[in-house]
C-alpha cells in the first residue's frame, strides 16, 4: 500500500503537509508501475535517460519522489488519453483492472497537475 502526495522537497515530505492524498496497492517501487512508465514513454524503463527515470529515491525508507517530467506527462493526458494507458497496462498486469487504473491514472493526474501548478513535487510513501 502506498500514500501519494504532494510537497515543496524532500526534507518537507516526510511531514505530508499537504491535504490532497492518494492511497493505493500500486507503489512506485512494483513492477507494476514500471510498465506504467514504459507505456507512458513508449519505451523499456531499462533504455530511459536519467531525466526521464520514473523515480527518485529519497533518504527516507519507503520514500520515493515520482519523476518530474513523469509526473508532467501524466498531467498533461487527457481522459481519453489515460483510458488508453490504462487498458494496455491492464493487460500487462492481469491482476489489474482497467476502470480500477483509470481511476488511479485520474487522481495521480490531479496530484500531477496540482504540483506542476505550484511547484511542487509528487511523492509515494509505502506503507508496510
Amino acid at each position: 500500500m502506498a500514500t501519494y502526495f504532494t510537497a515543496r522537497d524532500d526534507a518537507g515530505a516526510p511531514q505530508q503537509s499537504d491535504d490532497e492524498q492518494l492511497d493505493s496497492a500500486i507503489t512506485l517501487s512494483g513492477g507494476d508501475f514500471r510498465v506504467l512508465i514504459e507505456l507512458v514513454w513508449g519505451k523499456s524503463a531499462d533504455d530511459l535517460p536519467d531525466d526521464e527515470q520514473r523515480w527518485v529515491e529519497t533518504s527516507v525508507e519507503g520514500l520515493a519522489r515520482l519523476g518530474d517530467r513523469l509526473a508532467g506527462e501524466i498531467a498533461d493526458r487527457d481522459q481519453d488519453e489515460l483510458q488508453d494507458l490504462a487498458t494496455p497496462w491492464a493487460e500487462l498486469v492481469p491482476e489489474l483492472e482497467a476502470a480500477d487504473l483509470v481511476d488511479f491514472l485520474t487522481d495521480l493526474q490531479h496530484l500531477s497537475r496540482h504540483a506542476k501548478a505550484d511547484g511542487l513535487h509528487v511523492y509515494s510513501l509505502q506503507l508496510r
